[in-house]
């Protein structure tokens, strides 16, 4: 029975050990939690694409006119390249939220966020001591 407590008693410090505290991902999960963007079903799109890398699970899309907060499953490609263009599977003038793709990573949401936004989400994900998922 001792065994047995001192058994439980380690895995429960490793566990508390292994947990580090909120994530980058945590953090624009909050942001999208206050400041409410609109989710957008489908957004329309030209040829130009600026793809900003926050995570693997979250990217900034910039088209010649607006600003979005793109999310993913997880997926671990970077985007760091302003050439990057998604991956419209129906219309070529429409990008889809749960059906395109951007280089393989399927899109779960995709909502319209302004300028400062995307620049209140890019120093998230770069501030000192931001753990990344």
């Amino acid at each position: 029975m001792k065994r047995l407590m001192l058994a439980l008693m380690f895995t429960a410090l490793a566990g508390c050990a292994a947990h580090t505290g909120p994530t980058v991902d945590d953090a624009i999960e909050d942001f999208v939690a206050v400041s409410e963007p609109e989710e957008m079903d489908r957004i329309r799109t030209r040829d130009q694409y600026g793809i900003s890398d926050l995570t693997e699970r979250y990217v900034i899309l910039r088209t010649r006119k607006d600003v979005y907060l793109v999310q993913f499953q997880r997926c671990p490609p970077k985007f760091n390249n302003d050439d990057v263009t998604p991956d419209i599977r129906f219309d070529t003038n429409v990008l889809r939220s749960r059906f395109d793709t951007i280089r393989g990573c399927r899109i779960k949401k995709i909502f319209a966020i302004d300028e400062a936004g995307a620049e209140e989400l890019k120093m998230l994900a770069e501030a000192p001591g931001a753990e990344r998922d």
